[in-house]
This record gives C-alpha cells, sequence and structure tokens, in this order.
C-alpha cells in the first residue's frame, strides 16, 4: 500500500526545494544584473558576458531558476494531487485554513506558470527590457512567498505550527480562522486567479512589441 503521507511529505520537500532553488538564483540574477548595468560591461543585458565572473554567474543563475521553476511546479502539482487523497474534501470546502491553504497554493502554481511561460516564450530577452525583468522577477518571488505562506498553512493543518508564526501573531492573524468560505471564496480565486496570469501576460507582450 503507498505512503500517501510519506509521498505527500516528500513531494513538499521537492517543490519546496526547488522553488527556493529557482528563488534564490533569481535574486543572483537581478543583483549580477545590476552590477553589469553599472559597470557598463554589456550593452544588452540578455546576452550575459561570458569572459566576466559576474556575467557567467548571472547566466548560469537565470538559466538554473528558470529550470528550477519547472521542477518546482511539477512537484507543486503532484502534492497537491496527493494531498486531496489525505485530506477529507469537506474539511478543504469547509475550513477556512483548509480554503486557506488551497487559495494560496493555486495562487503560487498561477504565478510560477506565468514565470515558466513568459520565460519560454520570450527567452532571455525578458532581460533586455528593464520593465519586463522587473515584472518577471516580481512574478518569481511573490510566487515564493506564497509557497510559503501554503506552506505554513499546511503545516497549521498538520498541526505542527509554522516558522511563520511569529509574523502571524504580529500581525494578528489566526491562520485557523483566516480566510473565506462559500461563494465568497469562489469569487475571490477566480477574480485574483483572472488578475494574476492575464495581467501579466498582457504586459510582457507590451513590453516585448
Amino acid at each position: 500500500m503507498v505512503d500517501l503521507i510519506g509521498t505527500h511529505s516528500m513531494l513538499i520537500g521537492m517543490h519546496s526545494g526547488m522553488l527556493t532553488l529557482a528563488a534564490g538564483c533569481l535574486l543572483v540574477t537581478i543583483v549580477a544584473r545590476v552590477n553589469l548595468r553599472k559597470q557598463g560591461t554589456s550593452e544588452s543585458v540578455g546576452i550575459w558576458p561570458t569572459n566576466t565572473f559576474v556575467g557567467t554567474l548571472a547566466r548560469y543563475a537565470e538559466h538554473t531558476s528558470y529550470l528550477a521553476a519547472i521542477g518546482g511546479i511539477i512537484g507543486l502539482v503532484l502534492s497537491a494531487i496527493v494531498g486531496f487523497y489525505i485530506w477529507p474534501i469537506d474539511f478543504l470546502t469547509s475550513s477556512p485554513l483548509g480554503m486557506s491553504k488551497v487559495m494560496f497554493s493555486v495562487f503560487a502554481m498561477e504565478l510560477w506558470l506565468v514565470f515558466v511561460f513568459a520565460r519560454s516564450r520570450y527567452g532571455e530577452n525578458l532581460w533586455k527590457n528593464t520593465g519586463a525583468a522587473a515584472l518577471y522577477a516580481g512574478l518569481g518571488i511573490v510566487g515564493f512567498l506564497f509557497v510559503l505562506v501554503a506552506g505554513s498553512f499546511g503545516g497549521h493543518m498538520a498541526l505542527m505550527g509554522s516558522v511563520l508564526d511569529p509574523i502571524y501573531a504580529l500581525l494578528g492573524i489566526v491562520p485557523e480562522s483566516f480566510g473565506v468560505t462559500g461563494t465568497n471564496f469562489v469569487i475571490l480565486v477566480v477574480s485574483v486567479s483572472f488578475v494574476l496570469t492575464a495581467v501579466p501576460m498582457a504586459i510582457f507582450n507590451r513590453f516585448q512589441r
């Protein structure tokens, strides 16, 4: 018999590690890009100069971020599928905690999907335009933060708490009662999902004209 809990934990570790790597490499790329622009090393920052350490670092970090994001999305999808077999659907659809977990997982997945889609479509040319590069980086960073929040709610669902609890306490947030249920949940998720998907792609298309 398949150990669903163990498999779920393994997949959580997989997508958490991969998306952490993606976000970390993305930050390295941002710092390297800023450094290259200050030095005036490359007129086209989308083509990393390999004759400098910073340029080589940026090139490898940028590619690693993209590939790690793909692996993270796969792990996120698989862990979500297994999670639905572990947690009763009644709990997920009636509990603010369960719905908050689902909501932030959906938002995180959408941001990372747009992140990967944009990189797949436009390639490194994304980094040639400051606006497109900022939006691309923002998708990855916010997507990673949403993964952290979703994971923290998952920790509370498993009665293990979360490393984000001090922040929740500071903000006066109680994870067990945070969020909405019922029709309001569906409206919120659909509305925000549309914004998170359509708006970034429309902006990317405008920047890349």
